[in-house]
């Protein structure tokens, strides 16, 4: 619902104040969570020239926020963290040189007590429907918009994926 977009398009715009890099964890379960770390940690290994065997996903945690411990400046980016409860243990401590955005539908955040919380607005089917036009060229008057790409239009941005987020449909 444009979550993942608006943390990359923030990534984007702010990657050269990250000089210790900005790590996307796929966070929507366990087993994801895991290879996502792997893959950091063979990028990480690979740049310090150094060989580590993970056989375990705490100790492949462990590993990952040794090595992000060691960088600056670092940008983590927690992504479809729908079960705070997979990605708890790997929250940088608090004086870690650690930005952490956490992408999620869980409305409960009592796991994330050391962080602020953002609400992501919709904006009303009308101004979204609105925005996609102008967004396309055709202008925000839909009385001048053929009926059948009007609805087409309206189940756009009505798809669950979208819900409306100005972010999602200027991406579409």
């Amino acid at each position: 619902a444009g979550k993942t977009t608006t943390a990359a398009h923030y990534a984007q715009e702010q990657r050269q104040a990250y000089t210790g890099g900005v790590f996307i964890i796929n966070s929507r379960q366990s087993a994801s969570v895991y290879h996502s770390l792997l893959k950091h940690i063979a990028r990480l290994v690979i740049s310090r020239d150094a060989r580590n065997v993970v056989r375990s996903l705490q100790e492949t945690k462990d590993d990952f926020l040794d090595l992000i411990a060691e960088r600056r400046s670092v940008l983590l980016i927690y992504d479809s963290a729908d079960d705070l409860e997979v990605i708890q243990d790997l929250l940088p401590s608090p004086n870690a040189r650690v930005h952490v955005i956490v992408t999620t539908r869980c409305t409960d955040h009592r796991l994330m007590e050391e962080g602020r919380v953002i609400r992501l607005p919709s904006l009303e089917e009308k101004a979204a429907i609105g925005a996609f036009l102008s967004w396309s060229g055709k202008g925000r008057d839909t009385s001048r918009i053929d009926p059948s790409e009007l609805q087409a239009v309206r189940r756009i941005v009505n798809d669950v994926q979208v819900k409306g987020l100005p972010l999602a449909i200027r991406r579409i």
